[in-house]
């Protein structure tokens, strides 16, 4: 494996804790190769010393030899396949939890799609090394060890096999340069069709609804032809080499046993050295065939491991450790905000500025398509910007660990997006699994839950807050989802809360309790930015900020802002009236 300064220093770190198993594969790959020439030398013993002798008792040792040289031969073959299988476990041990935190960590959904099936990728590598191609690696080293045997038997055997191994060898380099290209068009262009897979799959209910099955179905299956028609290429390109090794392999085998007739018949070597010399050559030409036949697999792998070292390098500055800053009072800064659409073709905010300051509450409002939920987003900590810097009590967002931010911010997207598992667990964002005490959390849990004003409604569910939510478990309404979220956002008192659309699936009970939510948040000092189309959500606002197109049109007090957008409204309708008086 390469394990270059270009791989990532926790990949390196992965296979260094999988040496000693390689290493001891590689041993066991000598002991295998050696004893494989028993039954070689078995067989010349036969014909040349018991045959021609009768020796009935040279017969029986010499086969109990063979016997106990095979069944150690089985054995450690059985032993370095359990050592890669162990290799490929603690790859998993290692390397499993890094991968899944660092897709967690990537900046924006627009990823590259092979990244976003980095897990499936994983999976892949650590199958081959677990593979008999694995172990086909550990074998090729060996095969000049059968070269040297046919040397001593006669240097023509030797020059034969070794010539033999040079074609098998220059057809699987050949097999590579020609599957190279369209196996990497093959992984990158189905990775591209699982990601948008997964994503259908996710919006079932819509896709039912809205009767797009079909469609998606047939779309689904365009976006997978270019992938298949690459893998297909591949495998039809490797199906002609495997045939053209297969054809050299046994025309090869039979030539080994025609040459080694010619020199027995010139007394040059012994009956049995025609047997043997057809052996050899079979064993030392096994793992290269092997190597070819298994290219397709091992060229899928490499692929597989070139997009976990690409993940790794592009969220390297999203996981690394960070100084534990103190904690923050809840200052919020919003400077020069830009941020590109997915496909870098526009700007979705342009040079955006503002500010939280705990105990006031910023509504921000706006026609659709303004950027209010992607302004959240950044002011959450979800996603970064592409230009500006956002602040918390004067630290870069950037300069805090992740996790450790995230629990002073408590944040309602627009769609609640609760997981699977308990409501327990969704409103303590997981904390268990953190570590932390079960009591704590119980008693953060309620808190926030009464906070929300949704305790007596959870109590009321079928497993209150052991009730299982996610597929399978309660279905909840749009509304009870929303509650639940927003006392997910209020978990632990964080130090500053963004609420987008929060009432957006709310009665007028919850609004009243979505309200009171925000008084009590505004007391103890938190600072509240609330995305809302609905001016019953602001009635706490203490400023406002009106996006459109991407920047800030007006910003400050609520009356001021509000007398603005009046005497705006009312100058457009002046405009509009006067337009159509003067038609004809």
């Amino acid at each position: 494996m390469r394990t270059d300064s270009a791989v990532p220093p926790q990949i390196r770190q992965a296979f260094a804790a999988c040496r000693q198993h390689f290493v001891a594969a590689a041993a066991f790959s000598a002991l295998v190769n050696i004893l494989y020439l028993a039954p070689t030398i078995y067989m010349m013993q036969v014909y040349d010393r018991v045959v021609p002798t009768g020796g009935v008792l040279t017969l029986f040792w010499i086969t109990v030899i063979v016997a106990v040289a095979i069944a150690c031969l089985s054995a450690l073959d059985m032993v370095r396949s359990r050592l890669m299988l162990r290799a490929s476990l603690r790859l998993n041990r290692q390397l499993a939890a890094p991968i899944l935190d660092r897709l967690l960590a990537r900046a924006k959904g627009n990823a590259d799609p092979a990244s976003a099936q980095a897990m499936r990728d994983f999976d892949a590598f650590r199958s081959v090394v677990a593979s008999p191609s694995a172990i086909a690696l550990f074998d090729l080293p060996w095969t000049p060890l059968y070269f040297v045997v046919a040397f001593i038997i006669h240097p023509v055997l030797g020059l034969l096999i070794f010539g033999a191994g040079a074609v098998l060898l220059v057809l699987a380099l050949l097999n590579e340069r020609a599957t190279k290209r369209s196996a990497a068009t093959g992984h990158q262009a189905m990775a591209a069709a699982y990601a948008k897979q997964e994503s259908m799959f996710e919006k079932a209910e819509i896709v039912r609804a809205l009767g797009m099955r079909r469609a998606l179905v047939a779309r689904q299956i365009a976006d997978r032809r270019t992938g298949l028609e690459a893998s297909a290429n591949t495998q039809l390109t490797a199906a002609r080499y495997t045939g053209l090794v297969k054809f050299a392999r046994m025309f090869l085998q039979s030539l080994a046993l025609g040459v080694g007739a010619w020199l027995a018949i010139n007394a040059e070597i012994s009956v049995g050295a025609i047997i043997a010399a057809s052996v050899l050559l079979a064993r030392a030409l096994q793992p290269i065939e092997q190597m070819v036949q298994a290219w397709p697999t091992i060229g899928q792998a490499r692929a597989a491991k070139a997009s976990i070292e690409a993940l790794f390098r592009s969220t390297d500055n999203l996981v690394s450790d960070r100084v534990v800053l103190p904690e923050p009072e809840g200052y919020v800064e919003l400077s020069n905000i830009s941020l590109r659409s997915p496909d870098n073709s526009a700007l979705i905010l342009r040079g955006v500025s503002t500010w939280l300051i705990p105990g006031e509450v910023l509504g921000v409002i706006g026609p659709s398509g303004a950027g209010k939920t992607t302004l959240a987003r950044i002011a959450a900590g979800a996603i970064p910007p592409d230009g500006g810097e956002v602040r918390i009590d004067e630290a870069q967002y950037g300069d805090w660990d992740a996790e450790r931010l995230a629990l002073h911010i408590g944040y309602l997207p627009q769609e609640p997006t609760l997981l699977p598992g308990t409501i327990g667990e969704n409103i303590s964002r997981f904390a268990a699994a953190r570590g932390e005490h079960a009591a704590d959390i119980d008693d953060k849990v309620t808190r926030a839950a009464i906070a929300a004003g949704i305790h007596d409604l959870i109590l009321h569910l079928p497993g209150g807050y052991n009730a299982e939510i996610g597929d399978g478990g309660l279905r909840l309404s749009g509304g009870q989802a929303q509650r639940i979220a927003l006392a997910r956002a209020l978990y632990g008192d964080p130090k500053v809360l963004i609420l987008d659309e929060p009432n957006a699936a709310l009665d007028s009970q919850g609004e009243e309790a979505l309200n009171d939510a925000i008084v009590a948040a505004k007391l103890r000092q938190a600072a509240i930015m609330i995305v809302t189309h609905r001016q019953s959500a602001l009635r706490d606002a203490d400023r406002l900020a009106v996006l459109k197109n991407g920047v800030i049109e007006y910003q400050g007090p609520r009356a001021e802002v509000l007398e603005l957008l009046r005497e705006s409204a009312a100058a457009a309708a002046n405009v509009i009236k006067m337009t159509r008086n003067k038609k004809p």
